[in-house]
């Protein structure tokens, strides 16, 4: 289940929109595509199963949203319930929390959602905090 979120800067009105995560399964390529929710977008995606879950992120340091996988698992799952429940075994370099990093800018705080706590300062005026608030839900 997919929730957006914006981020908006109350001084300059700059904004960023993140979301996710997102199923995803692979094709007979390897090519990761999007499973579908709450079924799968296709029949290639319900036969070849959720390999794993994305999300659209955004980096403070470089001020850049990239698209980047969360989990992937050692076995596709065929029932959405284990995925979203946490019981499907992620592969191992998705074991290490920590482990995701901007592909721009290597930094390892990258934001998906509002965090209670965590201030985001404006990348574009350097003045005012992000404000962030959930937008819609899928």
């Amino acid at each position: 289940m997919g929730i957006g979120y914006w981020y908006i800067c109350d001084s300059c009105s700059y904004a960023v929109c993140t979301s996710g995560p997102w199923e995803f399964y692979r094709d007979s390529e390897g090519v990761r595509k999007p499973y579908g929710h709450p079924v799968p977008a296709s029949e290639e995606a319900r036969r070849r199963g959720i390999h794993g879950l994305s999300g659209v992120l955004y980096c403070p340091d470089c001020d850049r949203v990239s698209d980047l996988i969360l989990v992937e698992f050692k076995k596709p799952s065929q029932d959405g319930l284990s995925v979203w429940a946490g019981t499907c075994e992620p592969k191992d370099e998705f074991k290490t929390k920590g482990a995701l990093a901007c592909p721009n800018c290597g930094n390892k705080k990258l934001v998906l959602e509002p965090v209670e706590g965590r201030e985001v300062t404006c990348p574009r005026c350097k003045e005012a905090i992000l404000e962030g608030r959930m937008e819609w839900i899928s």
